[in-house]
């Protein structure tokens, strides 16, 4: 599979999922003006990995600064592709990460961690906030 790749805007996190890799990521602020039009193809590509990727391991991390409630529906869409993926016998991990200031952040990660059943570690980050 050809890696998909989008650069950050202002309200579009980067998006980087390369199957090949292993890498599935999204950085940065989410809130386009047509979620549907950004995460569509983003869902399209992880259904493409599940249905013919060789590689039976995935690792996703979400590094958000923030999202909208538009956005966390598409978000919560991609952790059930990847929790049907671990229900198939594959190896998936999911990395949240968040500022110590930022609580809404953790508990938005502490929701999806209690929504799926996939390892989902918490990750503080380091920088600042």
């Amino acid at each position: 599979m050809k890696p998909y790749i989008v650069e950050a805007t202002d309200d579009t996190p980067r998006v980087q999922m390369d199957a090949e890799q292993n890498v599935f990521e999204f950085v940065g602020n989410s809130y386009p003006e047509n979620s549907s039009k950004f995460y569509t193809p983003v869902l399209d590509y992880i259904k493409e990995f599940i249905k013919e990727s060789p590689i039976k391991q995935a690792s996703f991390s979400f590094n958000f600064d923030y999202f909208n409630t538009s956005s966390a529906k598409y978000i919560l869409e991609i952790l059930r592709l990847v929790e049907d993926y671990a229900k198939a016998g594959n190896t998936c991990t999911i990395k949240w990460f968040y500022f110590e200031e930022d609580t809404d952040m953790l508990e938005a990660g502490e929701d999806y961690q209690r929504t799926v059943q996939v390892p989902f570690e918490l990750i503080m980050r380091e920088d600042t906030f």
